[in-house]
């Protein structure tokens, strides 16, 4: 009986060794060209502002809300640049500032506002929550080609990789 449990015990062990986390870096695939497939990577702040600085950020999943998308509106897409964010927040154009730090995987939104103009109530709706979410966010990490905001007690902000246009 117990050379049966024997091997249990170290397949057991094996398992739960590769399930722990020492915190920091959770995977090695944070670079641009790295697939989805890659574990979170959380960056100190310096290697946050290049990743979020060299590329386009489309929101492609935000869990509980469809995200706009081709016949469904106009794409949510950001542009970080030396600690202001722009882009289209589904209806009109958004702006505001952005912090990283002190810690690695920190961030701040400051004062997240949009355009006034007029769209279909469910578009405005929809940015109405998104920028609020968006300027909640406390925490940001990558996976492969994905970024992740997170704020307490809203789903992540998932946002794909774009190539930056016109650098």
């Amino acid at each position: 009986m117990k050379m049966r449990l024997l091997p249990a015990l170290a397949v057991l062990s094996i398992t739960q060794a590769g399930c722990t986390s020492t915190g920091g870096s959770v995977g090695a695939g944070a670079g641009a060209g790295a697939g989805s497939s890659a574990a979170a990577t959380v960056l100190p702040p310096t290697e946050a502002r290049s990743r979020l600085e060299a590329n386009r950020w489309e929101l492609v999943y935000w869990e509980g809300t469809p995200v706009p998308h081709g016949d469904n509106g106009e794409p949510v897409i950001l542009t970080f640049a030396e600690g202001r964010v722009s882009g289209h927040a589904g209806c009109n154009r958004m702006m505001a500032g952005y912090e990283l730090g002190p810690e690695a995987g920190r961030i701040a939104v400051k004062a997240p506002v949009t355009t006034r103009m007029a769209c279909e109530e469910g578009r405005m709706a929809f940015e109405a929550a998104f920028t609020k979410a968006f300027g909640a966010a406390t925490a940001v990490r990558f996976e492969g080609t994905h970024l992740h905001l997170d704020s307490p007690g809203v789903p992540s902000l998932k946002f794909h990789l774009r190539e930056l246009q016109g650098r």
